[in-house]
C-alpha cells in the first residue's frame, strides 16, 4: 500500500473514532430504515416514481434522499411510508424461549406420582418464578 493510501486509512480512522457511540446508532437506524423501504420496493417491484405517486408527493428528490441512508426520519413519515409499503418500522421482535426440563419425578406412595413436588423443585433450586411473568402461559395442576 502506498504512503496515500495509508494516510487516507488513518485519516478515517481518526473520523470515526470521533463518532460517539450514540451517533453511531442513529446513522444505523437510518441506514437500515432505508434499507427495509429499498426492499419492500423491489418486493412490489416499484421504482422511486410509484412510491412517490402511492405516497401523494411530487419532489422526487426526497425518495432519492430517503434511500440514501442519511435522511433523519420523522415518526410521521414512517408510518406513511410503511403504509403503502405494507410494512411496519416500529414492531419489535418477540423472542419465544423454550426451557426443557429433565428430572426424575418423586413418587408419592398414597396418591402415585407427585409431579408438583418436582416441579417445585426445581423452581426453588435455581430461583425461577413463573407468577411474575407477565406471557406466563403455564398451568398449575396440584394432586
Amino acid at each position: 500500500m502506498n504512503k496515500s493510501a495509508e494516510e487516507n486509512f488513518d485519516f478515517i480512522d481518526d473520523i470515526l473514532e470521533e463518532i460517539s457511540p450514540v451517533e453511531m446508532k442513529k446513522i444505523e437506524q437510518r441506514m437500515l430504515n432505508s434499507e427495509k423501504i429499498r426492499k419492500a420496493m423491489d418486493a412490489k417491484k416499484w421504482n422511486n416514481t410509484k412510491l412517490l405517486e402511492a405516497l401523494n408527493m411530487k419532489s422526487p428528490s426526497i425518495i432519492t434522499k430517503w434511500l440514501s441512508g442519511t435522511h433523519n426520519f420523522t415518526q410521521d413519515t414512517l408510518v406513511e411510508i410503511g403504509d403503502v409499503l405494507g410494512i411496519n418500522f416500529f414492531e419489535t421482535k418477540e423472542q419465544k424461549i423454550t426451557i426443557e426440563f429433565n428430572f426424575p419425578v418423586m413418587e408419592n406412595k398414597t396418591s402415585g406420582f407427585d409431579s408438583f413436588s418436582s416441579l417445585d423443585y426445581i423452581l426453588n433450586s435455581h430461583q425461577i418464578n413463573l407468577s411474575s411473568s407477565p406471557n406466563n402461559n403455564c398451568t398449575e395442576y396440584q394432586a
